[in-house]
């Protein structure tokens, strides 16, 4: 709501010294002349003073009542309004200190020291307005993150899309962020989010997403969804960082050789591992890593032999360096664990990795790090 949201700007800057009761007192005197005694809606008769210091705290934290916003809209002062604001006695840092903590409330206007006062007394009138006409608080949130979200764009959009693969990062939307017009050109339609209103515009606390889920977000959501979408950026976050870590290191591009020969298998060249994969229980927990150990293990006793012999035949002919893609592969897993990333984590991101050298079926992928799980170069055993 607006209009605690400027209490919350502006009391650092005005009457700082005062406690909530006696700021939000000097703030309504300020801006009507209606008498105190007709501001509250009830009376406590144990203690008149204690109801009205917690009525004040109240309107200071979640916003004053529809009955007082309606009287006030047809009492505001607002020359004694700006007269307070631009008090003789008050300094030219203070005034600029509270332009330029309002100023994110009017992004078209150029809010400086001289003006101030008139540019504040404004937005309180509309944050009463709004108290009044809830709808008109909805459209100012909206228009407020749309100006927030198209400035956004041009520093962080191409980023944030790439982080969520153009998909809308809310859990449970698959909406697609880019839309392809009548010339086959890709077009942009997404929003960017702060995941935390209260916190900065920084790339940690932003995240793309659907123009749908852009405004129900906006207008509401809870403290779960919050923490829910937290979640997904740290996972995005994650994966930007894989992806960067592995770009510093080249994976041979023979890899593909072995990946094409995979593909091209018929299932009688598929012959079973005729011992246990012992390195496979041997670094993935199953208590903590059931379906990764389990995936792993099934590529392993199926695919092994095969990708072996490929490894070695393509080795032996000159057309593959065995030890280099070894080498090279170990690299990778060391600089992915080095960033504190899960097993799941790094298992995705070297199969991700290894896709984007050969183009080829994503789980064709996650079968060649099987391999090297088993054969040595991923993953360290358990320590007991």
């Amino acid at each position: 709501m607006l209009f605690t949201e400027l209490m919350h700007s502006i009391h650092p800057h005005l009457i700082k010294d005062a406690d909530v009761p006696s700021f939000t007192r000097n703030i309504i005197q300020m801006l009507c002349d209606i008498p105190e005694e007709d501001w509250y809606t009830k009376k406590d008769p144990s203690s008149d003073k204690s109801y009205r210091d917690e009525s004040l705290r109240k309107y200071h934290n979640r916003g004053i009542s529809k009955k007082l916003a309606k009287a006030m809209l047809g009492r505001l002062t607002e020359d004694n309004f700006i007269d307070s604001i631009h008090d003789p006695n008050r300094s030219d840092i203070v005034l600029s200190g509270l332009a330029s903590d309002i100023s994110p409330f009017c992004p078209d206007n150029d809010v400086n020291e001289s003006n101030v006062g008139e540019v504040l007394f404004d937005l309180f009138h509309k944050s009463l307005q709004f108290v009044v006409n809830p709808e008109l608080e909805n459209d100012r949130k909206i228009a407020s993150a749309t100006s927030l979200s198209a400035s956004l764009k041009g520093t962080f959009g191409s980023g944030l899309l790439d982080d969520c693969k153009c998909t809308c990062s809310m859990p449970l939307c698959g909406k697609y962020l880019q839309t392809i017009n009548g010339l086959n050109q890709s077009v942009n339609n997404y929003e960017i989010i702060k995941i935390d209103e209260k916190s900065n515009s920084k790339y940690e606390n932003l995240i793309a997403v659907c123009h749908d889920c852009f405004q129900a977000y906006t207008l509401k959501h809870t403290t779960k969804e919050c923490k829910a979408l937290k979640s997904v950026k740290k996972l995005q976050s994650d994966s930007r960082i894989s992806r960067n870590t592995l770009d510093e290191i080249s994976i041979n591009k023979g890899i593909a050789l072995v990946i094409e020969n995979l593909t091209k298998a018929k299932p009688k060249d598929f012959l079973p591992l005729n011992y246990d994969p012992v390195n496979v229980p041997e670094k993935i927990d199953e208590n903590t890593n059931y379906f990764l150990m389990t995936e792993v293990m099934q590529n392993v006793i199926r695919y092994y032999p095969f990708i072996d012999n490929t490894m070695k035949t393509l080795s032996k002919n000159n057309t593959y360096s065995d030890d280099f893609v070894r080498a090279q592969i170990k690299e990778s897993y060391k600089k992915l664990e080095s960033k504190n990333l899960v097993q799941e984590q790094i298992y995705q991101e070297l199969a991700n990795g290894i896709q984007r050298i050969t183009k080829q079926d994503i789980r064709y992928c996650y079968i060649v790090v099987s391999y090297f799980v088993q054969s040595c170069k991923v993953f360290h055993a358990i320590t007991k």
